[in-house]
């Protein structure tokens, strides 16, 4: 699928806000090659989320995923792409994926199941990810990333920047 496909369907699934968030991830799987290509560490643009509420940045040391000061490093920016409406982020240097099984949010091998993939609302400069398969979205109390009922407070609010 290429760049302008998967814009079109991302405005069709989520409508033109989300969309632009959408076209990041977007333009890093069409630089990967589209569909079926693994984006490579030097070929894909990736994302850093930075939380609204505690201002830390989404981590993983490929055992755990976490906030932690933002620092720029690869562990913590995500690679993203999208698909039928929804978000994959897998993280540049462990190369897992964003997963969570409604209890806990954790980095795993990457499979394209429904734990995996999560739609993407965005608001003022902010996006929220909400689970496909809990429909938990992703919060953060600065000590911990954990899924949580989705309530539109700040700490379910992430910066993304590229």
């Amino acid at each position: 699928m290429g760049l302008r496909e998967g814009l079109r369907e991302a405005v069709r699934a989520q409508g033109k806000r989300s969309a632009v968030v959408l076209a990041a991830g977007l333009m890093c799987f069409a630089s990967a090659g589209g569909a079926g290509a693994q984006p490579s560490a030097e070929a894909a643009a990736t994302t850093v989320y930075r939380n609204l509420a505690t201002g830390h940045c989404l981590d993983s040391n490929g055992r755990d995923v976490y906030p932690h000061s933002c620092n720029g490093g690869s562990y913590q920016k995500w690679a993203v792409s999208s698909s039928g409406g929804t978000v994959t982020l897998r993280n540049l240097a462990t190369g897992h994926c964003l997963d969570s099984n409604g209890r806990d949010v954790y980095p795993h091998s990457c499979n394209g199941g429904s734990y995996q993939k999560w739609t993407v609302s965005s608001s003022g400069g902010t996006v929220t990810l909400r689970n496909l398969a809990t429909g938990h979205c992703l919060d953060s109390n600065g000590r911990d990333v954990y899924p949580h009922s989705c309530n539109g407070g700040s700490y379910q609010k992430w910066t993304p920047t590229g």
